[in-house]
């Protein structure tokens, strides 16, 4: 992928997706154990797959929030929404008074654990004692893998379909094949598709459109950024759809005809707090 395109794929997100972030990440976590049995932080411990109390661990763990100003520049609310969800974790997180090297400084200064920051091309958090780096494209496609097995009530040999096959939707395709899951990938391109089944040797199906994926399996993994991809028709009560792709690909018709606890799908929480867990772990 060229920078580019990691640019557009970073800098979707809007004031507006992610203001409300700060005061309802205690709902949004309740909402989510309803739909999966579990927690943000279990959640996030599944998709690093980890042992262990992750949860003190986090307790003891300092985070900076360093704002960047590089490229297009700091999406107004957003180191507050990554404060909001790292501290309901219990990190002890701290957006930086500065940006750019000067906050890096800061977070030293402070003696963080860890930094988080995003630019155009990359959002990482950073372990600087064991120098661990967690990106926002791995974590995601793991934690939203995570997630799907709890709604699904396991992934192992079921097919799953995956649609769009860039950062996220090939990491999600490679965390699919570990936990023994049998992915289904449709993308509009045509040579990531045949570069994915080459890597795989044959583990993948690859199918043309969606609706024909549809006909083997009712559970999903949207990794498309792109509005209006599945449709009504294309969906019932019993679909499954895990969908860490902004904005979200359903139709207006599909989102009123799915059941609304088999949707998982938000513009950061779930991202992060992988990142958190997996630049934590050892």
């Amino acid at each position: 992928m060229t920078p580019r395109q990691r640019r557009i794929q970073l800098t979707r997100l809007t004031r507006a997706d992610i203001q409300h972030i700060p005061s309802t990440i205690r709902e949004y976590d309740r909402a989510l154990q309803k739909k999966t049995g579990c927690r943000l932080t279990e959640i996030a411990k599944d998709a690093a797959r980890i042992e262990g109390d992750i949860e003190e661990i986090l307790m003891n763990t300092k985070a900076a929030i360093v704002p960047v100003t590089a490229g297009r520049g700091v999406i107004e609310g957003f180191s507050e929404a990554v404060a909001a969800i790292l501290s309901h974790m219990g990190i002890n997180a701290l957006i930086t008074e500065s940006a750019d090297i000067a906050g890096i400084t800061e977070a030293f200064e402070w003696n963080a654990d860890l930094i988080f920051a995003a630019d155009d091309n990359e959002f990482v958090a950073m372990n600087l004692a064991t120098k661990r780096v967690s990106r926002n494209a791995a974590a995601t496609a793991r934690v939203y893998v995570a997630a799907l097995d709890r709604l699904a009530r396991g992934l192992r040999a079921k097919p799953v379909l995956v649609i769009g096959i860039g950062n996220v939707g090939s990491e999600a395709v490679a965390s699919l094949i570990a936990g023994g899951a049998r992915p289904l990938v449709v993308d509009i391109d045509r040579n990531k598709v045949v570069s994915l089944n080459r890597k795989y040797r044959g583990r993948v199906r690859i199918f043309e459109t969606v609706t024909e994926a549809l006909r083997y399996t009712n559970l999903i993994i949207d990794a498309a950024p792109a509005r209006n991809i599945i449709r009504a028709d294309m969906v019932t009560e019993d679909t499954v759809i895990s969908a860490p792709s902004v904005p979200l690909g359903l139709t207006r018709a599909a989102l009123r005809r799915i059941n609304p606890q088999y949707l998982i799908h938000d513009p950061l929480q779930l991202g992060v707090a992988a990142m958190a867990v997996d630049a934590c772990a050892t």
